[in-house]
């Protein structure tokens, strides 16, 4: 997921606005609670995963995100099967009542990748979420994308969660972005 660098060519229109209306539909997933729906548009494949940034000085040449530090979460599809069982099971006291979220996606950029059917799609969000009436947070960042195209419709199967916080004041993360 680190190799997505946006070195493809650009996509057409047409396949712009069909990425652009999946990225939307998911928002609106997210958003309004169906996470079942949004769940069943995941790839089996799926890699889902924010790492941990750390800052460090331009002079230290190394990099702020690797594969060596422990993730903020790395997930597959059946990891968050768990999660949304969880979810659902009363226990899960970071969801009674649930979180509400608002997330904002912005910046959209679709690329071509070295497969026919993957696209390179990079975006920019903002997610407030908020639980209870002093329990709230602002979570911004970018997001690296790999949408496969799959009949008539398209499945995401990568994403790269790139939050601009390091130190995250949020109480959880019990939150897709």
């Amino acid at each position: 997921m680190l190799a997505l660098d946006a070195k493809g060519k650009h996509v057409d229109i047409e396949t712009f606005f069909s990425i652009q209306q999946y990225i939307n539909k998911e928002a609106y997933l997210l958003n309004n609670e169906k996470l079942d729906e949004w769940y069943n548009s995941l790839e089996e494949d799926l890699i889902y995963w924010a790492p941990l940034r750390e800052n460090i000085l331009r002079r230290n040449r190394t990099p702020e995100i690797t594969t060596f530090r422990v993730p903020l979460f790395e997930e597959s599809k059946d990891s968050i099967a768990m999660r949304l069982r969880r979810n659902d099971s009363g226990m899960c006291w970071t969801e009674d009542p649930p979180t509400r979220q608002v997330t904002a996606i912005s910046n959209l950029e679709v690329f071509h990748t070295d497969k026919v059917d993957e696209f390179e799609v990079h975006t920019v969000f903002t997610l407030y979420r908020s639980r209870f009436e002093r329990d709230d947070s602002t979570l911004m960042g970018r997001r690296k994308d790999i949408w496969r195209k799959v009949g008539n419709d398209y499945r995401l199967s990568g994403r790269l969660i790139l939050l601009q916080q390091s130190t995250l004041l949020t109480k959880n993360l019990n939150v897709f972005m």
